[in-house]
Protein backbone atom coordinates (compact mmCIF):
# COMPACT_ATOMS: atom_id res chain seq x y z
CA UNK A 1 0.00 0.00 0.00
CA UNK A 2 1.55 3.16 -0.87
CA UNK A 3 1.80 6.28 1.29
CA UNK A 4 1.96 9.51 0.95
CA UNK A 5 2.44 12.25 3.31
CA UNK A 6 1.81 9.63 6.48
CA UNK A 7 -1.97 8.57 4.91
CA UNK A 8 -2.87 5.50 3.72
CA UNK A 9 -3.80 5.25 0.34
CA UNK A 10 -6.10 2.46 -1.21
CA UNK A 11 -8.01 1.97 -4.27
CA UNK A 12 -11.25 2.68 -4.41
CA UNK A 13 -13.84 0.21 -2.72
CA UNK A 14 -16.44 -1.71 -4.46
CA UNK A 15 -19.64 -2.01 -3.47
CA UNK A 16 -22.52 -4.37 -4.75
CA UNK A 17 -25.71 -3.42 -6.12
CA UNK A 18 -28.97 -4.54 -4.13
CA UNK A 19 -31.64 -6.79 -5.83
CA UNK A 20 -34.65 -8.16 -4.18
CA UNK A 21 -34.84 -11.71 -4.40
CA UNK A 22 -37.76 -11.40 -6.90
CA UNK A 23 -35.82 -9.13 -9.17
CA UNK A 24 -32.67 -12.05 -8.79
CA UNK A 25 -35.25 -15.72 -9.48
CA UNK A 26 -36.67 -13.16 -12.30
CA UNK A 27 -32.60 -12.54 -13.28
CA UNK A 28 -31.36 -16.29 -12.74
CA UNK A 29 -34.83 -17.61 -14.48
CA UNK A 30 -34.45 -15.62 -17.79
CA UNK A 31 -31.37 -16.41 -18.08
CA UNK A 32 -31.95 -20.06 -17.72
CA UNK A 33 -35.15 -20.03 -20.47
CA UNK A 34 -32.64 -18.91 -22.98
CA UNK A 35 -31.18 -22.67 -22.52
CA UNK A 36 -31.78 -25.14 -25.26
CA UNK A 37 -34.46 -27.89 -23.65
CA UNK A 38 -35.11 -25.30 -20.84
CA UNK A 39 -39.16 -25.63 -20.54
CA UNK A 40 -40.68 -22.29 -20.75
CA UNK A 41 -43.14 -22.74 -17.38
CA UNK A 42 -42.83 -25.05 -15.30
CA UNK A 43 -39.51 -24.02 -13.22
CA UNK A 44 -39.10 -21.91 -10.50
CA UNK A 45 -36.23 -20.06 -8.86
CA UNK A 46 -36.16 -19.62 -4.98
CA UNK A 47 -33.17 -17.02 -3.67
CA UNK A 48 -33.09 -17.73 -0.06
CA UNK A 49 -30.55 -16.87 2.64
CA UNK A 50 -28.13 -14.56 3.79
CA UNK A 51 -25.38 -14.92 1.61
CA UNK A 52 -28.06 -15.28 -0.61
CA UNK A 53 -28.48 -19.12 -2.99
CA UNK A 54 -30.51 -20.12 -5.46
CA UNK A 55 -32.82 -23.24 -5.40
CA UNK A 56 -34.33 -24.58 -8.67
CA UNK A 57 -37.26 -26.58 -9.41
CA UNK A 58 -38.86 -28.34 -11.66
CA UNK A 59 -43.00 -28.63 -11.20
CA UNK A 60 -45.38 -30.66 -13.57
CA UNK A 61 -46.54 -28.14 -15.75
CA UNK A 62 -42.11 -28.41 -17.14
CA UNK A 63 -43.31 -31.95 -18.48
CA UNK A 64 -40.40 -34.08 -18.93
CA UNK A 65 -37.37 -32.19 -18.58
CA UNK A 66 -34.38 -34.51 -20.17
CA UNK A 67 -31.31 -32.12 -19.04
CA UNK A 68 -32.37 -31.22 -15.62
CA UNK A 69 -28.62 -31.64 -14.63
CA UNK A 70 -27.60 -29.49 -17.28
CA UNK A 71 -30.32 -27.10 -16.28
CA UNK A 72 -29.25 -27.11 -12.65
CA UNK A 73 -25.12 -26.56 -13.57
CA UNK A 74 -26.22 -23.21 -15.48
CA UNK A 75 -28.29 -22.09 -12.74
CA UNK A 76 -25.21 -22.43 -10.13
CA UNK A 77 -23.25 -20.95 -12.65
CA UNK A 78 -25.64 -17.70 -13.44
CA UNK A 79 -26.34 -17.78 -9.27
CA UNK A 80 -22.51 -17.63 -8.93
CA UNK A 81 -22.12 -14.86 -11.36
CA UNK A 82 -24.83 -12.46 -9.94
CA UNK A 83 -23.58 -13.23 -6.32
CA UNK A 84 -20.15 -11.50 -7.22
CA UNK A 85 -22.87 -8.48 -8.55
CA UNK A 86 -25.54 -8.13 -6.04
CA UNK A 87 -26.35 -8.61 -2.88
CA UNK A 88 -30.00 -9.42 -1.97
CA UNK A 89 -32.06 -6.67 0.17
Amino acid sequence: MAKTKGLAMEGPKYTKQTKTAEELEAMILEDLKNVEGCAQSGITVTVYGIPWKSMLMFGAAAGPVRNKAELQRFCDIITERLQRLYDVV
